[in-house]
């Protein structure tokens, strides 16, 4: 399962490019509607979600947060207003980081936002007391990679994604849902490629059990727990040495 997403490909005018050249082009295309997008889509329960993942990561005091895939700053705005912690917030689509540096500058923000890749983070061992990643892990080209980056620049790990919904009936329901989104995210965005991305990564992620393996395999951390929100729409994970 795993492999059939880190290993995808996107044809574009009959070249083949690689996941993570199609991840930042697509970001980049979309980057001007990705919040209308994310309220659309999810008819805004996105933002329920992103609260609820925030309460858990500021449940524990850290003193220095890494952020990300950070995107247009989302989750980096809501652990500021929650804690006095030293926020750095990244993503690899240098047009996100513009937008959330904009964003920064108009709300008078001190998160510092910048350009860096999960698979190959430019900062030192253990130089974060935690780490967040807001439904951004599945499109790591690398998963594997980029997880033992995080682990390798953080004592504790906190990642928000979708996942598959446990009820069969329910999973239905809602993938066939999104489907019937299609026409209107191409409206606005023009990629409908991306969209079939985005709900194909969704439901072939590992999710609940499966993404623990894949941390217990991947960091050096000793406690694991996941969080179904939404039915099991959406998780959240733990990873830390500490018990959770």
């Amino acid at each position: 399962m795993l492999q059939a997403i880190t290993s995808f490909k996107q044809k574009t005018s009959g070249l083949v490019m690689s996941k993570s050249i199609f991840i930042k082009k697509m970001f980049n295309d979309i980057s001007p509607w990705y919040d209308t997008l994310n309220d659309v889509l999810s008819l805004s329960t996105h933002r329920w979600w992103k609260r609820a993942f925030v309460q858990k990561v500021m449940s524990t005091e850290h003193q220095r947060i890494l952020d990300c895939a950070t995107g247009t700053g989302d989750i980096a705005f809501l652990m500021e207003k929650k804690s006095e912690a030293s926020i750095v917030a990244i993503d690899f689509s240098e047009k996100m980081i513009q937008y959330a540096q904009g964003r920064a500058k108009k709300n008078k923000s001190n998160v510092q936002f910048s350009v860096d890749d999960i698979s190959r983070l430019t900062f030192a061992d253990k130089s974060f007391d935690a780490v967040t990643v807001s439904f951004g892990i599945r499109n790591v080209e690398e998963v594997e990679k980029g997880l033992k980056e995080l682990s390798r620049v953080s004592r504790n790990i906190y990642i928000l994604e979708f996942g598959q919904p446990k009820n069969w009936l329910i999973s239905k329901i809602y993938f066939t849902s999104l489907k019937l989104y299609f026409p209107l995210f191409s409206l606005f965005s023009g990629r409908s490629d991306a969209y079939e991305y985005l709900i194909q990564s969704s439901q072939t992620f590992p999710s609940g059990d499966g993404f623990i393996e894949l941390l217990k395999k991947n960091t050096t951390f000793q406690h694991f727990k996941y969080t179904p929100l939404f039915f099991g729409v959406v998780y959240i994970y733990q990873a830390s040495n500490e018990a959770i």
